[in-house]
């Protein structure tokens, strides 16, 4: 192996750690609802899988697409090599990370003063922040082929039809995991520090509220300054617990029937309309579209898990209960 090679290969293998280190950590960041966080770490993440890849055709691993699946098959084996760190490996991505090191010392999640639009380059993996100016600075690559992390679209890029068709389908979906489990089941907690199944509807009964209440403020008014209060957390929901589960669906019908009302129809300039967040700066009714999207399917796989829990201790009671297919559908980004 040459010297050149080698050096190759220890980028190729850094870069794909690091890549896979960004991503996992941008996974826990949105579960954790600090989305900008997560927009930090997925821009880093991008820049290191485009190093990789263009390393690994540096590499001369990239042939027709015959030969690449007769490499494939043959079963692709790197030689190993140290590669010494593979995060914060530029000035620009330590600088970053200390902001979100400071923010998560707050317990918070950046603010949109803190950290602007990010830009990866698609060819070598450059990153720059602020307003993209001009051809990439290291390999020139035009900025149209740039890779964008904006931080109106930190909660994902769904668009209207697909927002509205999941809001449209959800209830269906959430009344299919709560069918034939009785009562008890449904409001027991299998560890005290995790909500129950009447937990987690009554909690997505309480943020349709606020998401409505935004896409008003959004819809009926001129930039308005969205509150910056956190919607409802889950400690809120401890009353559903009591209450009969069939009043908790007829109150997510209800609210739910409200929201899709509101949105029903809307024009695209009445999705870009624009308002201000404490945390998210300049933000649009796509923004919060997608922030209740993504907050709702998370709670509904976390309640698809906690069903399937819920009845395996029980045999006779789980295969009578068991979903013959998955009831949440995914989502298509850009739809």
């Amino acid at each position: 192996m040459t010297t050149d090679e080698e050096d190759l290969r220890r980028v190729f293998t850094s870069a794909s750690l690091g890549q896979t280190a960004y991503r996992t950590w941008a996974q826990q960041a949105r579960r954790e609802r600090r989305f900008n966080v997560a927009r930090l770490f997925e821009a880093l993440s991008a820049a290191k899988q485009a190093r990789a890849e263009y390393t690994f055709r540096q590499l001369g691993e990239v042939g027709s697409t015959a030969r690449n699946i007769e490499r494939a098959l043959a079963g692709l084996e790197p030689e190993a090599i140290a590669t010494g760190p593979v995060t914060a490996t530029t000035a620009l991505a330590r600088d970053l990370l200390t902001r979100a090191k400071n923010a998560a010392n707050e317990n918070r999640d950046l603010r949109a003063d803190e950290m602007a639009d990010l830009f990866v380059c698609a060819t070598c993996g450059e990153v720059r922040e602020g307003h993209l100016v001009g051809a990439c600075p290291v390999c020139g690559t035009v900025p149209e082929a740039h890779k964008a992390f904006r931080a109106i679209e930190a909660m994902g890029v769904l668009g209207p039809h697909a927002i509205m068709a999941f809001l449209e389908h959800s209830e269906e979906a959430l009344r299919k995991l709560v069918d034939g489990v009785d009562e008890a089941l449904l409001a027991r907690r299998l560890v005290e520090e995790q909500p129950s199944l009447k937990e987690l509807t009554g909690h997505l009964v309480d943020i349709d509220a606020v998401f409505r209440e935004r896409a008003w403020l959004l819809l009926e008014t001129d930039r308005p300054e969205l509150p910056p209060a956190h919607p409802p957390r889950l400690d809120a929901a401890k009353a559903y617990r009591s209450q009969p589960m069939a009043d908790i669906l007829a109150a997510f019908h209800a609210t739910r029937r409200q929201t899709v009302n509101l949105l029903r129809g809307l024009t695209s300039a009445a999705w870009h309309r624009l308002g201000h967040h404490e945390l998210y700066g300049e933000i649009n009714l796509l923004h919060q579209g997608n922030w209740v999207v993504i907050h709702e399917r998370t709670h509904l796989i976390e309640m698809a898990q906690l069903r399937h829990d819920l009845l395996a201790a029980d045999s006779q009671l789980h295969e009578a209960a068991e979903l013959p297919d998955p009831v949440i559908n995914d989502v298509s980004e850009g739809e």
